[in-house]
C-alpha cells in the first residue's frame, strides 16, 4: 500500500469482519485531486478514464466539466475500495506464482506503493485539462473595428435602415474604418464611413458584449454626431 497504509487498513479489514467487499470511506485527496491522486495510487487505467470521459463529454455534449465534478466525488467515495481492489489482485496473481516469500516480497513491493512520476504527470494532465476548460469558457476579446463579421453587420443594419441614412443604393460599403475609443472591458467605438456610389455619411457603431460569458455581442449603429 506504501505511505498511509494504516487509513487503508482499518476499512479493509471491517469491510472482512462484515463481510462486505468493501465499507464506505471518504477520500479527500481523491476528491480534491482525482487524477493525480490516481495515478499517484498507480491506478492506471481508472485514471486514464478520469481524463478521457470528461473530455469526450466535452467534446460531445459541452458537459464535461460536470462530468469532471461527478467524477471526483465517486473518487472521493470510492478511491479506496479501489486502491485495496488492486493490492488484493496483485497479491493473488504473485501467490499464484509459487514463489519463495523473499522473491514475493520483493515481487509485490515493486507493483505497490506509490508512484512519484504518475503523481507529477497527473498533476500535469489536470493543470492542462483545467486551463483547456477556462480558455473555452472565456472568449479573447471583442472583433476588431474592421473585421468583416462586423463589418457586414454594420452594412445589414445601414440596408435595414435606409429611410434613416438617406442612402438607397444596394451597394454600401464602409471606408475609413477605425476606433474612436474602448469602453474598458465592456465594449468599442469606431468610426467610418457610409458610402452608396459617390455620397457618404458618417457613422459610429458600437460593439458592446451582451454576454460575455457565453460570447455574445451586439453592434449598434447611428449617425455621427447623433
Amino acid at each position: 500500500l506504501g505511505p498511509n497504509a494504516e487509513d487503508y487498513i482499518g476499512p479493509w479489514t471491517r469491510a472482512r469482519d462484515a463481510g462486505l467487499p468493501f465499507v464506505w470511506s471518504w477520500n479527500w485527496w481523491g476528491f480534491l485531486f482525482p487524477i493525480p491522486w490516481m495515478f499517484h495510487r498507480k491506478l492506471w487505467s481508472v485514471g486514464s478514464m478520469l481524463v478521457l470521459i470528461p473530455a469526450l463529454l466535452e467534446a460531445i455534449m459541452g458537459r464535461g466539466t460536470e462530468a469532471g465534478l461527478l467524477l471526483a466525488m465517486a473518487i472521493g467515495a470510492l478511491g479506496k475500495p479501489l486502491v485495496l481492489e488492486r493490492g488484493e489482485r496483485k497479491v493473488r496473481k504473485v501467490e499464484a506464482l509459487g514463489l519463495l516469500s523473499q522473491d514475493s516480497a520483493l515481487m509485490l513491493r515493486r507493483a505497490g506503493g506509490v508512484s512519484r512520476v504518475g503523481a507529477v504527470y497527473g498533476t500535469l494532465l489536470l493543470l492542462t485539462m483545467l486551463g483547456l476548460s477556462l480558455y473555452r469558457q472565456w472568449p479573447t476579446s471583442l472583433p476588431d473595428c474592421d473585421a468583416l463579421v462586423v463589418q457586414d453587420t454594420v452594412l445589414d443594419i445601414a440596408h435595414d435602415n435606409r429611410d434613416r441614412t438617406g442612402l438607397a443604393s444596394e451597394a454600401l460599403s464602409l471606408d475609413g474604418i477605425h476606433q474612436i475609443s474602448g469602453i474598458g472591458a465592456t465594449g468599442r467605438v469606431c468610426g467610418a464611413e457610409l458610402r452608396a456610389e459617390d455620397k457618404g455619411l458618417p457613422v459610429e457603431y458600437e460593439i458592446l458584449w451582451q454576454s460575455r460569458a457565453e460570447g455574445r455581442y451586439v453592434i449598434d449603429l447611428r449617425l455621427r454626431g447623433n
